[in-house]
């Protein structure tokens, strides 16, 4: 089983420098190769990578096409028959590549992918005083800051759960990694950051939406996998290191609006009609509520102005393909009747 390691870079070449160097030291008698993308690249950039990355596939991509456009650009110079995607700002443990695949060859035909288990960066203490942009904040607003000494490590995912609103939330986020446990069930899906997927699989089901910039592309992948009746598994030996946030902040208003618009998008395409009726229900009373109390808002005017610009053309994309797909409403209940109630 070979496999192509897709990375996608976009203007922090030091974080992806020390995730090609992890890559490149994996303890594994399997074929692998490693493709770099190079979002909006620079004149000369490819030829930097190549000189001090020989081994590796370079792609140069002239604008930022984010990261479902990057990785699709990534995917035509990939020959691998499974598809392993790490973000740039992790790095990988030398068994890494080894157990994700082993996990997906153990698995069967209908194992389309495997989550693997990802883990912040450095060591955390729990704060109780002022927030900050660069606390770690849990599912029930737990904040967790970075240590100079002491503290635990912490989980960032072992694979995605679907909730009732359409979100993708990481399993297991901000869990004492001494903490962890086995898993009996799988995950819904899996990060984009952190995954091995079968590349049959993923070109049977269209693989990754381009107009879907960043965030919720995998969680749209992984829902598109489950309605075509694809498994996916979780590597819990397959460990990456990731330094959450390092890439985009992860509080900034660009990973909320983004989170915003395509949260609608990706539930439109894929969801139930009641599950698409609770999301565009809480979305119009968060506009209403940032429009309402500027000063607190969620989001700025500005940028609701640009989601509903965008929204109409998107979500009639997402009704197209939501009638392509034939799967049936009662199918897609089933699938969120068998995840909601984990």
């Amino acid at each position: 089983m070979d496999a192509s390691v897709v990375v996608v870079n976009w203007r922090r070449p030091d974080l992806t420098a020390a995730c090609l160097r992890s890559l490149l030291v994996q303890r594994t008698e399997r074929s692998f190769e490693i493709v770099l993308v190079e979002n909006e690249a620079e004149e000369g950039a490819a030829r930097s990578w190549r000189e001090e990355f020989p081994s590796i596939v370079v792609v140069a991509v002239s604008h930022n096409a984010g990261f479902a456009g990057g990785v699709t650009r990534g995917l035509r110079a990939a020959g691998g028959e499974v598809v392993v995607l790490v973000n740039n700002d992790a790095s990988v443990d030398e068994g890494f590549l080894e157990a994700g695949l082993a996990c997906l060859e153990r698995g069967g035909a209908d194992l389309a992918g495997v989550a693997a288990r990802v883990q912040l960066e450095g060591r955390f203490v729990r704060v109780a005083g002022g927030p900050s942009d660069e606390d770690a904040v849990g599912i029930d607003g737990t904040r967790w800051r970075r240590a100079t000494g002491g503290g635990v490590e912490l989980v960032n995912g072992t694979g995605t759960l679907l909730t009732k609103d359409g979100n993708g939330q990481d399993r297991d986020w901000l869990r004492p990694v001494a903490e962890l446990e086995e898993h009996a069930d799988d995950p819904f899906g899996f990060s984009g950051g952190a995954a091995f997927v079968r590349r049959h699989r993923l070109d049977a089901v269209g693989g990754f939406d381009e107009t879907i910039f960043m965030y919720y592309e995998d969680l749209d992948l992984c829902w598109r996998l489950r309605l075509a009746g694809d498994r996916i598994g979780y590597a819990g030996e397959a460990l990456v290191v990731h330094r959450h946030g390092g890439s985009s902040s992860s509080s900034s208003v660009l990973v909320r609006e983004q989170s915003m618009r395509n949260r609608l998008v990706v539930v439109a395409a894929n969801g139930s009609r009641g599950m698409l009726l609770r999301v565009v229900a809480r979305t119009a009373g968060r506009f209403v509520r940032d429009a309402v109390r500027p000063g607190r808002a969620h989001l700025p005017l500005s940028a609701w102005r640009r989601i509903i610009r965008w929204l109409p053309r998107a979500l009639l994309a997402s009704a197209r393909r939501r009638r392509a797909s034939g799967v049936s409403e009662r199918d897609r209940r089933r699938l969120e009747a068998a995840f909601l109630s984990r």
